[in-house]
């Protein structure tokens, strides 16, 4: 879920329109917990290796500003992907119950849908000369690969910005 409510169905690659009410944190954080939650109880001869979708914009460090502004849902989205991140790194990796594989991927484009090109145009320029927090958007191609490609290889945990998607979406 991209964003809370109806107009996730518009701006959303995926087009889904969340129930009524749901928020990033029912969709993002509880859903992951109960999905690693039920991985680490399965994990019987060693970590088992666990997926992870987040954000490029999780590694923020200024977004608490966004509190009470116009994009507050920013504010929200980030809170619960840090904290899926977070309990992935910090508690299960750390007890050896999973292997936490995290793509953090900003603008995820395809190129059936030319009507996004613009905006990833636009991602894809900034990042190129260097605007700060401005992440190259990826094709979803290439998350998929990536993140199959970190679950697949035993030493690869952690967190995969753009550029780490690149050299794990190439093993495919």
């Amino acid at each position: 879920m991209l964003f809370e409510g109806d107009i996730n169905k518009w701006a959303s690659g995926s087009r889904s329109v969340p129930r009524q009410g749901a928020t990033y944190d029912e969709i993002t954080r509880q859903t992951a917990f109960n999905a690693a939650s039920a991985a680490a109880a399965a994990a019987k001869d060693g970590p088992l290796p666990f997926g992870f979708v987040s954000a490029a914009e999780a590694g923020w460090t200024f977004d608490a500003a966004l509190k009470g502004s116009p994009v507050e849902w920013m504010h929200r989205y980030l809170i619960a992907k840090r904290a899926v991140e977070s309990k992935l790194i910090d508690e299960y990796a750390a007890d050896g119950k999973l292997r936490p594989v995290i793509v953090r991927p900003s603008l995820i484009f395809t190129y059936d849908k030319p009507a996004k090109l613009l905006p990833v145009a636009a991602f894809a320029l900034g990042n190129a000369i260097g605007l700060p927090f401005v992440d190259r958007p990826v094709t979803l191609d290439t998350v998929a690969k990536s993140l199959l490609a970190g679950v697949e290889t035993p030493g690869e945990t952690g967190i995969f910005g753009f550029k780490e998607m690149d050299r794990l979406a190439a093993r495919f």
